[in-house]
């Protein structure tokens, strides 16, 4: 069967991981978006500890992730999306007019919405330094790239980088981000393994908290949808 004879809720949507603790946020956000969909889990577990011990995204682990999406493709995913946000820059590298469908970043359209708010202050919520560090180079690089600027403030929270279950989660997080003194307009959560609490957090703050699962998963659903099946 071609991919656009496809029915528009029998689409098959790949989830590329480095860590079993982003899939279920990933899965439940496609699933909530795209109803029927079926979601294919890609898993090297072993990307971010090699990611760690090199310092920094080598060729072979660039090619890694690569031969990931390629399979994907191959394998007739109607849209492909990293949950990892250390290896998103891969997706970046890609040519939608020949991989023939969208594949994102995990945090790619997390930032654009981000920019879309147009905050002056942006709370960064991560568990490990590392991500912290990468997602607030990338996040003001998106800024800047837009022509505006923000003040983007990270905290992070060890405690959150453990399997823990969603009440516990939320409440490390809730914590953390009720000790932070600095002023903020918008509340990002860096990790696909910190969503699972974010509607217990937006129903304790006035301000908009962003997961990149729940944004990337409706922007899979509008691209799916506005493309020729």
């Amino acid at each position: 069967m071609d991919r656009r004879d496809t029915p528009v809720n029998d689409v098959k949507i790949a989830l590329i991981s480095a860590t079993p603790l982003a899939i279920a946020p990933a899965a439940a956000a496609v699933s909530a978006a795209i109803p029927n969909s079926t979601v294919w889990n890609l898993l090297d577990d072993r990307l971010l500890a090699d990611l760690k011990q090199q310092g920094e995204m080598t060729e072979p682990l660039a090619a890694r992730m690569d031969i990931l999406i390629e399979s994907a493709l191959a394998g007739g995913a109607d849209g492909v999306l990293l949950t990892c946000s250390q290896y998103g820059v891969r997706a970046d590298h890609r040519d939608p007019a020949i991989d023939g469908v969208g594949v994102f970043s995990a945090d790619g359209p997390l930032f654009e919405k981000t920019v879309s708010l147009a905050p002056a202050n942006v709370l960064l919520v991560a568990s490990l330094d590392s991500a912290a560090a990468d997602s607030t180079v990338r996040l003001r690089a998106v800024f800047a790239a837009a022509g505006t600027t923000t003040n983007i403030h990270s905290v992070v929270v060890p405690a959150a980088s453990e399997p823990l279950a969603t009440p516990e989660l939320a409440a490390h997080l809730a914590a953390a981000i009720a000790e932070v003194s600095e002023a903020y307009d918008v509340v990002v959560l860096a990790q696909y393994s910190l969503a699972p609490a974010a509607e217990a957090l937006r129903e304790n703050t006035t301000v908009p908290v962003l997961d990149g699962p729940s944004v990337a998963a409706a922007r899979l659903r509008d691209v799916i949808d506005g493309s020729p099946r």
